[in-house]
């Protein structure tokens, strides 16, 4: 081969080595580049007190790569557990986890007290208060280290009751940096809620899932067949709502009627932080005229900012056709989008 030709064929050989290594560099590379984009996630417990005895709060909490200096605390609502946060169908469009540790936050998805694998005292101390008290406990282990990182800036984030329970938390306690509430507002419509959700709740032993746990007469759930309440169901996939209900999990009695107060009592009247309120316009419990006004994001954080303390920064995200379980519908993207915007403009990963 004369000196040319072989000059020729390094040259080419070098173009197709470089190209191959380009591919290689683009190409996906299965388990090992998924392992690289997922999150770490953890089950965790923290030891807790209330009155009227002591406990454990159990969750998980999600690590992004790399680790994370802001983590999410995560409050789910009433007869719910930590899976309203990362369901476990179609994850792409239902886990708020995984677009928060894609943005880069921890997230730490908490079971309630008396929910989940957390903590079943007596029905008699599943009140606000108590809520409120353990959800700050776990908030003084995320800073103070005690699940592994000493956070810098907790997001407080809840959903319906778990978002009444991050009223009192954050109003109390002072000690998050930010907080997110969900299916929420000032102002309930009282005759829904006692209609079509407290008259809904049966005790908890006479459903079939719980019969034989030896839940006492105050830990009630939602009738069977019941779950639609939550949605709009012209919003939502008919699939979700049935995982919904064999996920379904209890409440306490007490827990609405003790969170009751919060709509005269001037719950948030020293919380001093950026607070966004998400709703679905089509929430049936918390808009309309007995409730929230929600023509427009604009007059929903009008309402809403006459309840906080002076130095807050009230935010309001109205999401089309969403009804009150704004993480479960189809538009929940939508939602994830404007928290994590928030999130980031106050607070940041």
């Amino acid at each position: 081969m004369t000196a040319p030709v072989r000059s020729s064929w390094r040259r080419a050989l070098a173009v197709l080595a470089a190209g191959a290594a380009v591919l290689v560099l683009l190409a996906p590379t299965g388990p090992a580049r998924a392992a690289a984009t997922a999150a770490t996630c953890t089950d965790v417990s923290v030891p807790v007190t209330y009155a009227g005895g002591s406990g454990r709060i159990a969750g998980t909490l999600c690590v992004p790569p790399g680790g994370a200096t802001s983590v999410q605390l995560l409050v789910h609502g009433y007869s719910y557990a930590r899976y309203y946060w990362d369901f476990p169908y179609q994850p792409e469009t239902y886990s708020y986890v995984r677009r928060a540790t894609a943005a880069g936050y921890a997230t730490l998805a908490i079971d309630r007290l008396g929910d989940g694998a957390s903590t079943r005292p007596a029905g008699l101390h599943l009140t606000w208060d108590n809520a409120a008290a353990t959800v700050h406990q776990v908030v003084t282990a995320l800073r103070s280290g005690d699940l592994g990182t000493a956070y810098d800036k907790v997001i407080l984030v809840g959903h319906s009751y778990g978002s009444v329970t991050s009223y009192r938390a954050a109003d109390r306690y002072q000690d998050v940096d930010a907080l997110i509430v969900t299916g929420i507002a000032h102002r309930a419509d009282l005759v829904r809620l006692t209609t079509d959700l407290v008259l809904q709740s049966p005790p908890a032993a006479l459903d079939p899932k719980f019969r034989g746990q030896g839940l006492d007469p105050l830990y009630v759930t939602t009738r069977p067949g019941t779950r639609g309440l939550f949605y709009n169901t012209a919003n939502a996939d008919p699939e979700v709502i049935r995982v919904d209900e064999r996920l379904k999990q209890t409440a306490g009695l007490l827990e609405i009627p003790t969170a009751a107060q919060y709509l005269v009592n001037g719950v948030s009247r020293r919380t001093n932080i950026p607070v966004l309120t998400v709703l679905g316009d089509q929430d049936s419990f918390f808009c309309g005229l007995l409730a929230a006004p929600c023509a427009s994001e604009e007059g929903l954080a009008r309402f809403e900012r006459r309840f906080y303390g002076p130095g807050a920064t009230v935010e309001a995200a109205l999401i089309p056709a969403g009804g009150h379980d704004i993480n479960l519908e189809r538009t929940a993207p939508l939602a994830y989008d404007r928290m994590l915007a928030f999130a980031d403009r106050y607070v940041g990963p």
